[in-house]
């Protein structure tokens, strides 16, 4: 069964779209099959894949506007296994020409459905907001990954969007689950243990990873070359930890 996994955080700076390129990536060198959506109308996983979101015709807009199927937006990548669904500025338009439209919060769920049984796994990036596209994208979702940056502000940010997670499991999707806190640009293993205390923890309302994302000078390099960090030096530190997460994760949603 294909599943379906956001990565969301309104928090701007936690490395949510290279995330979302990475685990896709990892997902896909281990042989599964993965689309892998840009949900976000900046388009910066656009930009990281090396499209140019101007240079495209048919992008997420087009298939929410219904002017293209699934299948006409999505586009192989250079990676085997790997399929991919872009965006674009046009994106922007879609909340504005959907706003009286019953049940567009599900109109990404049903664009997925269209394409999803051709894959094992879907990786929706999504914008740094709790906006329409966010909500789409956990409407859609069967699990969601909940990117954070190694440092104290990502507390309060974590335990703000529980209160939209629950909202969308209350009104829009009741089977979303919360795969977990991912830790990401941290100091070599080190996790929230090295600077939230045990109370702070336990105000964190989801579970953490048991990997940890580390500080990598390869990842900036790897995103300016429009390729995962695995394709660019397989033994960094960071290729290392997205595939120990990968087999965490694939043991986890199982």
């Amino acid at each position: 069964m294909t599943k379906t996994i956001s990565i969301i955080s309104q928090k701007e700076g936690v490395g949510k779209t290279t995330i979302a390129a990475n685990i896709a990536a990892t997902l896909a060198l281990y042989e599964k099959k993965t689309l892998l959506i840009d949900g976000d109308p900046q388009s910066h996983l656009t930009r990281y894949a090396g499209i140019r979101p101007m240079e495209i015709t048919d992008t997420l807009y087009h298939a929410f506007m219904g002017k293209a199927s699934a299948g006409q937006v999505a586009v192989q990548t250079p990676i085997a296994y790997l399929t991919f669904i872009p965006s674009g500025p046009s994106l922007f338009l879609t909340e504005h020409r959907l706003a009286i439209k019953p049940g567009k919060e599900l109109i990404l769920k049903k664009i997925i459905q269209e394409i999803k049984n051709d894959f094992q796994y879907v990786i929706i990036d999504s914008p740094s907001s709790l906006g329409f596209f966010t909500i789409c994208a956990m409407a859609a979702s069967d699990w969601s990954i909940l990117p954070a940056a190694c440092n104290v502000s990502t507390r309060e940010a974590l335990s703000d969007l529980d209160e939209i997670i629950k909202m969308v499991q209350d009104q829009l999707n009741p089977d979303l689950k919360i795969a977990g806190t991912l830790w990401n640009m941290c100091s070599g293993k080190d996790g929230p243990d090295r600077f939230l205390s045990e109370g702070e923890r336990k105000q964190i309302p989801y579970p953490s990873f048991k990997t940890t994302i580390p500080r990598d000078d390869m990842v900036q390099k790897a995103s300016r070359s429009g390729k995962p960090v695995a394709l660019c030096d397989i033994r960094s530190e960071a290729a290392q930890a997205y595939f120990d997460f990968s087999v965490e994760l694939l043991k986890k949603i199982a």
